[in-house]
């Protein structure tokens, strides 16, 4: 079995991950048994962020909600190793209730992020292939921020200037105007 992830959803996954290290990162995955179309980031409510990741029981309700208003279906959950291999540790394969939910490990561990999905309950752990799409439908928002909005305009506000301070550099001098005898 192998399951697809829209490559914009993964670096979604990936970049909670970066920003919340130290701590791990957790979310849901919604879409359907084939394909992992959205990712909703949550909020790690554990008392020990570090080396665990629990849900709060609110925010996940919500994130559930949003699922079901989007008409998807809750396919897993996905959180980080900030320090070790994308393997299910220990707590991890003893914290799952749900052998029907899709596990995805994002490791830290190297310079660049790994991710890989299982199978996980109590008596096995199954390695799922994962597969990257590039195409654009995926469930999240890619449109420009705030930030990269302002930092367009101000670049070109400074070529604009840049091109007027060429533009009368080159000018030649003007011409001396003497009085008439």
């Amino acid at each position: 079995m192998a399951v697809r992830i829209a490559y914009a959803v993964a670096r979604q996954i990936a970049d909670h991950a970066l920003s919340a290290a130290p701590n791990e990162a957790c979310g849901v995955l919604a879409g359907t048994r084939e394909r992992i179309s959205r990712a909703i980031p949550l909020d790690n409510a554990s008392d020990a962020p570090d080396r665990q990741f629990r849900f709060d029981p609110n925010a996940q309700l919500q994130a559930l909600k949003a699922i079901d208003a989007a008409e998807l279906r809750w396919i897993g959950v996905y959180h980080s190793h900030p320090q070790s291999p994308p393997i299910p540790s220990p707590e991890d394969i003893e914290a799952a209730m749900d052998s029907s939910l899709l596990q995805l490990i994002v490791s830290l561990e190297t310079a660049k992020p790994k991710l890989k999905l299982w199978r996980v309950d109590r008596s096995s752990v199954t390695p799922i292939a994962l597969m990257f799409d590039t195409d654009s439908d995926v469930g999240i928002d890619d449109r420009l921020s705030q930030f990269k909005r302002v930092a367009i305009v101000i670049a070109a506000i400074a070529s604009v200037l840049l091109m007027l301070a060429v533009a009368l550099a080159l000018l030649p001098p003007a011409p001396e105007i003497t009085p008439a005898p």
